[in-house]
């Protein structure tokens, strides 16, 4: 592949998993959504769609707890796609390709954010200087800048070399260096499960959160399973407070008539 194309790619990989849109970073991600522009790229927009689609199957039940990829679909897709596209490859032998990639992808994601952790010190310094514009500069444009090298040159590599060294590198990595990725992988759904049981903060609400767990844990539903399950408890929930302040405005309301007699 030519090395403007490459880079093309690698580009919208940095694009597609940084959250300049983050009411739709998980859509942006997926491949049935990347396979879009890289078909009019590479100018075949059915095939890379059939392929993306293929390639969606993988990742349609796949879910991150605490924000930890069980596998990097956008990578597997920003490289997948575009080789299958220019070796003609079916898309049955194009998910086969993706499982070694998406893998990498996890390791980069643990890299990124190991080093984005010194981010984090640098906002809640600016918070204790009372410095907004500091502190938005280090949640969002250096984590966003600092994201570039570690997006855009693995996925650069890998479509100027091929599939071939993207295997040949995971299988050079030393076992020290991913099992730590892996430990330091593995703390993270406890974080992002203690962050999530700090926003939802009410004693009420904690059922659900636990309820939700357990669904996913042993039930087996997929992700739109669970989130069909969730709509309907939200919907429920806000019904029922909904009620209690309209039966305590009207009790707040006989009270005060008692009163005025």
């Amino acid at each position: 592949m030519s090395i403007g194309l490459a880079l093309t790619f690698g580009i919208l990989y940095w694009l597609a998993t940084n959250k300049l849109w983050y009411g739709a970073l998980h859509l942006t991600r997926q491949p049935l959504v990347l396979a879009v522009p890289i078909g009019i790229i590479m100018g075949d927009v059915p095939t890379a769609m059939i392929i993306g689609a293929a390639l969606q199957m993988i990742y349609l039940g796949a879910i991150a707890p605490g924000g930890t990829l069980p596998s990097d679909e956008a990578l597997a897709a920003c490289i997948t796609i575009p080789l299958a596209l220019q070796a003609g490859l079916a898309p049955e032998i194009a998910v086969t390709l993706a499982v070694p990639i998406g893998l990498l992808g996890v390791l980069i994601d643990n890299i990124k954010r190991t080093y984005h952790s010194y981010f984090i010190h640098m906002a809640d310094k600016a918070v204790e200087e009372n410095n907004i514009k500091k502190m938005r500069r280090a949640e969002f444009w250096y984590p966003l800048i600092a994201s570039i090298p570690l997006r855009v040159v693995p996925a650069f590599l890998a479509l100027l070399f091929g599939v071939d060294a993207v295997t040949a590198f995971l299988n050079a990595i030393p076992a020290w260096a991913t099992n730590g990725l892996s430990v330091a992988g593995g703390l993270l759904p406890a974080l992002g499960f203690a962050v999530t049981i700090m926003v939802i903060g009410k004693k009420r609400l904690l059922p659900y959160f636990i309820i939700g767990f357990a669904i996913v844990a042993y039930s087996g539903i997929n992700t739109i399973g669970v989130a069909v399950f969730a709509v309907c408890i939200a919907i429920l929930q806000g019904n029922f407070m909904q009620a209690d302040e309209e039966k305590s405005a009207l009790s707040f309301g006989d009270e005060d008539e008692e009163g005025g007699f």
